[in-house]
């Protein structure tokens, strides 16, 4: 009897000791697979905000932020390398002061490239607003400077790269647009400089070699020309077809003062004699001229008389001529119509 009682006995603590084992199993699968999800969870906030930040990083690393907002720039690439080695050392399990970087530590990484590439843009917008004349005359400038303008071309860029730090910075703004108009001034006189060499100065080396005391008249025009191209280049120094039609004229004036230079030396070193035959070549000329296209005797007429008569009577001629023309033209499209 006492054998059964000690049997039951047994039985009945091994079943008990049976049925806590099993609710200890179930009880550690269960938080074993609350942690695997909480760590998945964990794993997918990371690899979607690292994800979001390197995308937007990828959208903009090419906008030249290393130009328009450097240190900003320099700032983000070095978080970008901090960034990628913490995201690489996180591991859910192991966070901790002797494990790797906890999630706070990680996400706290990415969001500073975040904040980073976000004040970059802000940077390059007030950059690219504030500047965007000075930055527009120097695209413009850029292609024209060679070796010439290469050392006052840098002092322009290294004013602007002031500029921008100063922004950076957060300098007064009343600073920031003291150093922009003093930029704007060099880049202006850079500009007139450059079309001065282009355009004016050839010009002036010529018109240096004409004689002032021999063609006073014709050294004044050149002159004129030469003070209304410089008022153009100072005015309109990007109106090349401006600037191309003057300087071709002045070239023109130039050259005629060179033939009438030759001419009046010639002249001023014939005799008296030398002097008539020029005057009746002139004459034999005009007068030849005259029978030929006019049909009228112009030799008993002043040289003035002459030059005058000759052109009344060509104009006068030509002036017909048009209207003729344009009569044949309007009964040759009268025809036509009435044929159609």
């Amino acid at each position: 009897m006492h054998i059964f009682k000690l049997t039951h006995t047994l039985v009945f603590i091994t079943l008990i000791t049976g049925c806590a084992s099993f609710e200890k199993k179930s009880s550690t699968t269960v938080e074993l697979q609350q942690i695997k999800v909480s760590n998945t969870r964990l794993n997918q906030r990371v690899n979607d905000a690292v994800t979001n930040v390197e995308q937007t990083y990828l959208k903009v690393k090419d906008e030249n932020f290393a130009t328009y907002a450097p240190s900003t720039w320099e700032s983000v690439q070095k978080d970008l390398v901090s960034m990628r080695k913490l995201v690489n050392r996180f591991d859910p399990n192991d966070q901790g002061f002797f494990g790797g970087p906890s999630e706070s530590t990680v996400l706290e990484g990415i969001s500073e490239v975040n904040d980073g590439l976000i004040k970059a843009q802000k940077i390059k917008n007030q950059v690219t607003t504030f500047l965007s004349q000075p930055l527009a005359d120097i695209e413009y400038l850029t292609p024209k400077i060679d070796n010439v303008w290469q050392r006052d071309f840098a002092i322009i860029n290294e004013d602007l790269n002031h500029i921008i730090n100063m922004i950076e910075d957060d300098y007064l703004v009343s600073r920031q647009e003291f150093e922009r108009a003093k930029l704007q001034k060099k880049i202006s006189a850079l500009e007139i400089n450059i079309v001065t060499a282009n355009y004016y100065s050839p010009l002036e080396e010529q018109f240096k070699l004409l004689n002032q005391q021999l063609i006073p008249l014709s050294y004044n025009n050149v002159s004129q020309g030469l003070q209304r191209l410089n008022t153009i280049i100072i005015t309109s120094p990007r109106d090349t077809d401006l600037l191309t039609t003057t300087a071709s004229l002045i070239e023109n004036g130039i050259q005629r003062a060179e033939h009438i230079t030759t001419d009046v030396s010639w002249i001023n070193g014939l005799d008296i004699k030398q002097r008539e035959q020029i005057v009746l070549h002139y004459r034999a000329t005009l007068e030849g001229l005259g029978t030929k296209f006019i049909g009228q005797d112009l030799s008993n007429l002043s040289y003035k008389a002459q030059v005058q008569t000759f052109e009344l009577e060509l104009t006068a001629k030509l002036a017909k001529f048009e209207t003729t023309d344009a009569g044949t033209a309007y009964k040759q499209r009268t025809l036509s119509d009435l044929d159609n």
